[in-house]
């Protein structure tokens, strides 16, 4: 049971200061909560934008004041989101004062404060947004999510009611930062890392001088043991496949990658030839784009942002490909610069044999996949419930798409687990929130099959919970009729049923990952 006292800034409108400073002292762990109200409930990117303006002044303001354990968005009560920071007080005194004046500044109406109190107090917020590009922050997740809804939207609101015209807005503003034409904004500056990296909803740019595995830990979550292969371009059936001595995947970010060029090219580089020209022959024209923000965004883009039609030369020999060992992960480098993408597809077994049938050049390297997958099987009959339980739990543990600092098993195998074996977390990173997965592991005979009537409860658990995906491990095959029902939950509630685990999946997996089969199997 968490017994930690939560704060909502709100509740400083009627809150006792004196009851507040007794209740934190003596080192107690507490959690002030700073509601993000537009985020879900306006249309208006600049309603939201202003609340994260809002929320990040208050949040730097009152950090001398504490001790942080942790920070992130979290959803209250199903709808609001807020600004979640779990802390101990080191200043109580002050801390009070200052939510007691910010609770009464964004929500109150109380006479203590005059006109002439709110009007300063917009004032230091227009001066604090004005310093975001110099300034260094103890949170800035939110000035990232700031950036992201100002450049993906609220320019165009603004533009739309500037005095002069919308082209001359964006002139202006492009003039200032010019790597906005493109959808690119500079990281804030931190405590933790004061290197400079270029985000967009799509992808990242890091400069040359940039640690790239410090700034993908950091801002990303990834761990320290990431290692990133050399890939191989090739084409594959009219689209761009990587490939490595890991895995394959079909890179669909070819426009991003463009785009991102421009902007090193045209924004960050001080000095560049503008007669040269780009040459897109060699792409695949149809691209599927991904977003990397989430629900801080909103999910669904209502601007096309403005992008600058300037041309450039791309020497296609010189990009470097770089893939980590789930393929979740891609970089690219380029003259100098590494452009970062997320989130690619993998290609499925069947295409990887296609794939080595025709590359000749890629063949040792598609060999190896093949071999690993194929060579060996479980002797499932030397594991039980319990023991099956815990080898899943290592595989979603070691997985990178999940944070592993989030992973609980619920109780024994037979345990009364509401329909939940395992929940973790993927990891979050500057665009996107984490999603909870919900995992059920059914330790059956070979000589039967994972069905629908064996997961009775599933669309209630997820709806319970609240999750975002939804996977099932099992020691036999997966019925048609649970695949369907996995198929059902992503077609009509959006819930990622991606990963699943028959004993084929896992014998492959565990090809993979010896250390993993070694424990269970040796």
């Amino acid at each position: 049971m968490n017994d930690e006292l939560n704060y909502i800034l709100t509740d400083f409108l009627k809150i006792n200061p004196d009851s507040f400073k007794k209740e934190i002292s003596g080192g107690i762990e507490f959690s002030l909560s700073f509601p993000l109200s537009s985020i879900g409930f306006s249309n208006s990117r600049i309603d939201i934008i202003r609340d994260y303006t809002e929320v990040s002044y208050c949040c730097e303001e009152i950090a001398p004041f504490i001790t942080i354990r942790h920070a992130d968005i979290v959803t209250r009560e199903k709808y609001y989101k807020d600004f979640k920071i779990s802390c101990k007080a080191n200043d109580i005194e002050s801390l009070a004062e200052r939510l007691v004046f910010f609770a009464e500044m964004l929500h109150g109406e109380s006479p203590e404060y005059d006109d002439i109190d709110r009007i300063c107090f917009l004032d230091e917020l227009s001066e604090f947004e004005e310093t975001y590009s110099k300034r260094e922050f103890v949170f800035p997740d939110l000035i990232n999510n700031y950036w992201a809804n100002l450049i993906n939207g609220a320019y165009w609101e603004f533009a739309s009611e500037y005095e002069e015209s919308e082209s001359k807005f964006f002139a202006k503003t492009y003039r200032k930062y010019p790597e906005h034409r493109y959808g690119f904004w500079k990281s804030p500056l931190s405590k933790d890392f004061k290197e400079p990296i270029f985000f967009s909803t799509e992808n990242w740019i890091i400069p040359p001088k940039t640690r790239l595995i410090e700034s993908l830990i950091i801002y990303s979550g990834l761990e320290h043991k990431l290692v990133l292969e050399e890939a191989d371009r090739v084409d594959y059936k009219g689209q761009i496949v990587l490939l490595s001595n890991s895995t394959a995947v079909r890179f669909i970010q070819v426009i991003d990658l463009i785009n991102s060029i421009k902007c090193t090219e045209r924004a960050l580089i001080p000095k560049y030839n503008k007669s040269s020209k780009i040459k897109e022959t060699d792409l695949n024209k149809t691209i599927i784009q991904n977003t990397l923000f989430g629900e801080e965004v909103q999910q669904k883009r209502v601007y096309k942002r403005v992008r600058y039609n300037d041309k450039i030369q791309i020497d296609y020999s010189k990009l470097k490909y770089n893939l980590s060992e789930y393929g979740d992960l891609v970089t690219i480098e380029y003259n100098d610069y590494t452009y970062v993408f997320f989130y690619n597809e993998p290609l499925k077994f069947d295409e990887i044999k296609d794939l080595n049938s025709h590359l000749h050049p890629a063949f040792s390297k598609t060999q190896k996949l093949i071999e690993n997958s194929i060579t060996g099987t479980c002797d499932w009959t030397k594991l039980d419930d319990d023991s099956f339980e815990e080898l899943c739990y290592d595989i979603l543990f070691c997985h990178p798409h999940f944070d592993s600092t989030t992973i609980k098993k619920m109780g024994k195998s037979k345990s009364r687990d509401g329909g939940r074996d395992i929940t973790i977390k993927t990891r979050r990173t500057p665009t996107q929130e984490p999603s909870l997965y919900i995992f059920q592991c059914k330790f059956l005979s070979e000589k039967t099959s994972l069905s629908t009537s064996k997961l009775p409860n599933a669309g209630n658990v997820i709806m319970q919970f609240g999750a975002k995906g939804y996977g099932v491990f099992t020691t036999t095959v997966i019925d048609s009729t649970l695949y369907d029902m996995l198929d059902g939950f992503t077609r009509n509630l959006q819930i990622d049923t991606s990963h699943n685990w028959s004993k084929y999946e896992l014998e492959r997996h565990l090809n993979k990952n010896m250390m993993i089969k070694d424990k269970y199997f040796k």
